[in-house]
């Protein structure tokens, strides 16, 4: 797993409350599309919002995480079970789970590892789904106010996983080698006030590392003028789901 990943433990009580939630229709898809519904495997959980969805559906999640500070932050359900691993070590038997899920963290992965990983511990037939969401969209106070200076800002200090997010996976940068399943098209529309868009931004990495780097003021100044126009009215943003899906021989 690349080493940028890892970079999340040290935010993950930020990173727990930031983070979105995914559609219901992508859950209630997954598990239509697996074998069966007794086992999956949720790969690099973070702090679970993936995890607690899937646990609706299936008998069993397998919820893996490099981090312990992310697992610690994950949330619990009885049928969830936690486990500190890495996405291509995840420790479980041979041909134990319907379905293996990745939540907006497959461009962290070491791909070969990785499908060979996917591979040993589905059973036949398993589905694989792997989704990310891209840059989002909204009014245009507030992405000309706030979203467009920030990214402007921010541009050089996305790591090479998030830019293979933000092409939308390419088949042959990843190298996947199941055969495709075709996914529904899924978008995410939430209602979030400016203070939650903020603090969503404020979870993205390539937002720490610019803090990192010097850029504070000049963030905090765009995050200050954006206030100062647009308070903390509500607003609706939508985030389009990238999908890949493959069924597992």
């Amino acid at each position: 797993m690349d080493a940028n990943a890892q970079s999340f433990g040290r935010y993950a009580g930020a990173y727990a409350k930031a983070r979105p939630s995914y559609p219901d229709a992508l859950f209630d898809w997954i598990a239509g599309e697996a074998p069966a519904t007794w086992s999956v495997l949720d790969v690099a959980t973070g702090s679970g919002q993936a995890a607690r969805k899937l646990a609706e559906r299936f008998a069993i999640v397998h919820a893996t995480d490099i981090s312990h500070e992310q697992v610690s932050h994950a949330v619990r359900r009885p049928n969830i079970q936690y486990a500190v691993a890495e996405a291509e070590a995840s420790a479980l038997p041979d041909a134990s789970v319907d379905a293996v899920t990745v939540a907006t963290a497959l461009h962290w992965f070491e791909f070969p590892r990785f499908w060979a990983e996917v591979r040993r511990v589905s059973r036949p037939g398993g589905l694989f789904c792997g989704w990310t969401y891209g840059l989002f969209d909204g009014p245009a106070p507030l992405m000309a106010h706030l979203i467009e200076p920030v990214l402007a800002i921010i541009d050089p200090y996305w790591a090479e996983g998030n830019r293979l997010a933000l092409r939308r996976y390419p088949r042959d940068e990843i190298g996947f080698p199941f055969m495709e399943v075709e996914a529904p098209s899924l978008s995410m529309t939430m209602d979030w006030t400016v203070a939650k868009v903020l603090a969503f931004i404020g979870s993205w990495s390539a937002m720490t590392r610019a803090r990192a780097e010097g850029e504070a003021a000049r963030l905090d100044a765009v995050t200050d003028r954006a206030l100062a126009e647009l308070g903390d009215r509500a607003v609706t943003i939508s985030m389009p789901l990238t999908i890949v899906a493959g069924r597992i021989a």
